[in-house]
């Protein structure tokens, strides 16, 4: 059994569709249908239900998922331990990352300075996203947007998506939130972007409303502490709040809307001469999930 598959697999099982597998390795849908219908093969198992509008893992695919993803995780941790012994990497390593990435990274960043204790990690908080590597020096960035420009080479790290959270602080002093209308008339905290324009329309799949915001913030760690003392609604990533919501410190308002999906992308020069601590954090973070 071809690991590569077992891979494949499981960035399909959390894409949630063939497409979307194929869009992020830029390759075609159909090899990876016929890849995977290769390995059901093997399994001699269904693992995904397959419907003209959906695409869902059946109960033998979320079994073998549930078996698979962990011993996959220790594989590729044992395999980095291994370079590290005997291949010691040694620098220093420039990063630009954006305020709340922190949260979104903070294993694989763990797990790095765990397998490789001579290289030193030298962190800038940014706001100017890939524009500030020239700028402040750094070796790479991690941000939001995706440079239109032959001089960087971007990679998709992670893609998340964005959902309405309230404190229940706030939620008992507010009126009651039971549709999208309700929203107008509550007190929302707005996130500004990197190129300075404020999100005054929150667009989800249903509809788009005009949010009345009373905080106005460039930053979502800023924006995330704010929602939890209850000073209002605001959207947030799930992948920096879900903790918050199984200690019942947040909840999420109107749980069938959603903002869509951003990634999260690693950005560096297409020509620099990268150090070797530089490429091996690039393969750490785009490679153990």
């Amino acid at each position: 059994m071809n690991i590569n598959d077992l891979e494949l697999f499981i960035l399909v099982a959390e894409q949630g569709s063939f497409a979307k597998a194929a869009e992020s390795l830029n390759t075609r849908r159909a090899l990876v249908s016929r890849r995977i219908a290769e390995l059901e093969k093997q399994l001699g198992a269904s693992l995904f239900t397959r419907t003209t509008r959906a695409m869902s893992l059946t109960p033998s695919g979320e079994l073998y998922l549930e078996q698979v993803a962990p011993l996959l995780k220790q594989l590729k941790n044992a395999s980095f331990v291994f370079k590290n012994r005997y291949n010691e990497v040694q620098g220093r390593v420039r990063i630009g990352l954006l305020p709340f990435a922190d949260k979104m990274l903070d294993q694989q960043i763990a797990s790095f300075v765990h397998s490789y204790p001579q290289v030193q990690l030298d962190i800038t908080v940014i706001t100017g996203g890939f524009k500030d590597i020239a700028r402040l020096g750094l070796d790479l960035v991690i941000d939001i947007n995706q440079p239109h420009d032959s001089q960087f080479t971007s990679k998709t790290l992670l893609n998340f998506e964005r959902k309405i959270y309230a404190s229940p602080s706030y939620l008992e002093k507010s009126s009651v939130i039971e549709t999208l209308e309700d929203l107008q008339y509550q007190s929302s905290l707005g996130f500004r972007g990197a190129n300075g324009l404020v999100e005054e329309k929150w667009n989800f799949q249903q509809a788009t409303i005009t949010a009345h915001h009373k905080v106005i913030c460039s930053d979502y760690n800023t924006l995330y502490n704010l929602c939890l003392g209850g000073a209002g609604i605001t959207l947030l990533p799930e992948i920096i709040v879900h903790k918050a919501v199984e200690n019942k410190l947040l909840v999420n308002v109107l749980p069938e809307l959603s903002a869509g999906f951003s990634d999260l992308n690693l950005i560096y020069p297409y020509d620099a001469n990268l150090s070797h601590a530089t490429k091996v954090l690039i393969e750490h973070l785009t490679t153990v999930k």
